[in-house]
């Protein structure tokens, strides 16, 4: 009985190392399935969002890249209303409007504030609509989403990857066919997000290509070869409308012809009857 008891004791001791383990183990993947187990910055959480009621154009212009309120109202902007920049509410509305109209000058600013809200909402937000701003280069932020998939591979959520993946799928280039195919061999658990966004740069890059495609010498571009395919079709009408021409032409000379050698046979036969 004692020996039976230490066996089951052993059992639950063991039990309780390897589950502890497997928590260890699983803890950092669990908490990068949604990217809500990383904190916000201070900035944010100091931020009071009532300040944003009865904002004004006027008041938003006055505002320097350096106020805490305007830089929580632009992180706002990217988290509001999950299907794009429409629709947003009239204080992030206004936001918006103030963020396009400083153009470039945004750009310093939202990548610092990706930075200090890594693995939060913000980042893969950002990524998906930064090109609806419309006034912002897109290059630092193509920049920004690759050294993550290269320097967080093993660390960014699958949500995070596929955002990142999606920037460089619409609007990046052939460089980044070769990092795409690193994180799906490197990462398995965001291969299936980044895969499907490695196949719409691919399919982008190729429309790309066939658009641009040099003509080679003795090869005709397609209005040359409509152009060309006109002039043959007047060609052939015009031959053709001249030979008909011939042929009618011919066909009366043999007809008067014949009429002359009638006419002769008849006056000679008349000719001999009278004599």
């Amino acid at each position: 009985m004692c020996q039976c008891s230490k066996l089951i004791i052993y059992g639950l001791f063991l039990g309780l190392v390897l589950h502890a383990k497997a928590d260890v183990e699983m803890k950092p993947e669990d908490q990068n399935k949604t990217g809500l187990y990383r904190p916000w910055s201070e900035e944010f959480l100091q931020a009071n969002p009532e300040h944003l009621y009865g904002m004004t154009a006027e008041k938003l212009a006055k505002m320097s890249l350096e106020d805490s309120l305007l830089r929580y109202a632009y992180i706002q902007i990217f988290l509001q209303n999950v299907g794009g920049l429409e629709n947003l509410e009239s204080e992030h509305a206004l936001a918006l409007a103030d963020m396009r109209k400083r153009g470039e000058a945004i750009t310093p600013l939202l990548l610092e504030l990706a930075k200090q809200n890594q693995d939060t909402m913000f980042e893969p937000r950002l990524f998906n609509r930064i090109a609806d701003v419309g006034t912002v280069n897109l290059e630092p932020y193509l920049e920004y989403a690759r050294a993550l998939l290269r320097e967080r591979t093993q660390t960014m959520n699958s949500t995070l990857a596929e955002c990142a993946s999606k920037l460089l799928a619409n609007h990046g280039s052939k460089q980044d066919l070769a990092l795409l195919e690193q994180v799906i061999s490197e990462r398995p658990y965001v291969a299936r997000g980044v895969s499907e966004k490695l196949k719409i740069l691919k399919n982008r890059l190729e429309r790309s290509r066939q658009a641009t495609r040099p003509i080679l010498r003795g090869e005709s571009s397609p209005s040359e070869a409509a152009t060309g395919n006109v002039a043959e079709k007047a060609t052939k009408q015009s031959v053709a409308n001249r030979n008909g021409n011939i042929s009618t032409k011919s066909w009366m000379i043999w007809a008067l012809f014949g009429i002359i050698i009638a006419a002769i046979l008849i006056w000679r036969w008349k000719s001999k009857s009278a004599s």
